[in-house]
């Protein structure tokens, strides 16, 4: 069921980069944050089930990531790279740094302090969301030591939900240390993990302190925050969906929706581009949507190609 929720949840990315928002909310920041209780579940059901009884378990698991997420995401940017260079769309300015900084991603996390953008008019790295990715990649450094250590799992989660609520008090850069930054999301990562592991106890305890939390920042600033409301929504929402959805068993093309989400998160943007490029009207969202799946497709089979080869080299 899974990969049904994150086919949703990449299509509300997707859609609220063509400016559509619910009652003034961004659905694409609800939706990351929903990825973000996901990508805690996987990670704790990855190092608990999968990798449990083998060797090198976290080699095993880090591999894993490495896999998931790099393969599409280079071929993606390298895909951009080629249309930006035979278009000069958004008057691209090419250094080696910034290729380096936009095909590792994590620096992408910090794109209001490292300066990753390859575009110029407007100011984009090769893959905008990206981002996210990089929270993604930090919080896979740091969970299997939460899997391993109760005592750090418990402190990083009330630092993070400590800091979250300072962001979102206005006091530090809400966008940034209650959304974007590893420092003050990785609670989310954590309820991820709570609701795989089953402990109902301590995620209703937690989530009780959630909903605590939210109508204290409702009563202090009416949620004033940027994305203040989204995040919380992402949170308070996600959390009974992920554990509800957990326990349903997979439906046809589960795994098939799981794959076309990673991949039209992947390239929405450059379907956009090429769109404006050729003068098509960009926020049709149906027309967006279309592209995106097809190239998705496409691409996955590219890279199922690929990494099929590569797994044959060093057999």
């Amino acid at each position: 069921m899974f990969g049904y929720l994150r086919f949703i949840l990449a299509i509300l990315v997707l859609i609220s980069h063509l400016n559509v928002r619910f009652f003034s909310l961004n659905p694409g920041v609800i939706a990351v944050t929903i990825f973000y209780l996901l990508a805690g579940f996987v990670v704790s059901h990855l190092y608990f089930d999968v990798f449990a009884n083998k060797k090198n378990r976290l080699l095993q698991f880090y591999t894993d990531r490495i896999i998931r997420i790099f393969p599409l995401y280079i071929i993606v940017a390298t895909l951009t790279v080629i249309f930006l260079l035979i278009t000069n769309y958004g008057n691209p300015h090419f250094t080696l740094i910034k290729l380096l900084y936009n095909y590792t991603i994590i620096p992408l996390n910090y794109y209001m302090y490292i300066d990753s953008t390859i575009l110029t008019n407007p100011k984009w790295q090769l893959i905008p969301p990206a981002w996210s990715l990089g929270t993604e990649l930090l919080a896979y450094l740091l969970l299997p030591l939460a899997l391993i250590s109760k005592r750090f799992f418990y402190i990083s989660f009330f630092t993070t939900l400590t800091i979250y609520m300072i962001a979102n008090l206005n006091i530090i850069n809400s966008d940034y240390f209650g959304y974007r930054f590893i420092i003050g999301v990785f609670f989310i990562f954590l309820f991820g993990s709570l609701i795989q592991q089953k402990k109902k106890i301590q995620t209703l305890v937690l989530y009780t302190l959630i909903l605590i939390i939210a109508f204290f920042l409702y009563k202090y600033n009416n949620l004033s925050g940027v994305y203040a409301k989204e995040t919380l929504i992402g949170i308070i929402m996600g959390i009974p969906i992920v554990a509800y959805i957990s326990k349903k068993p997979n439906l046809i093309f589960n795994k098939t929706l799981g794959q076309l989400s990673y991949a039209i998160f992947l390239t929405h943007f450059l379907t956009i581009w090429i769109l404006d490029y050729l003068s098509i009207n960009k926020y049709l969202i149906i027309t967006v949507i279309s592209i995106s799946f097809t190239v998705s497709i496409v691409l996955i089979k590219l890279e199922s190609v690929i990494i099929y080869k590569i797994k044959r080299k060093y057999q």
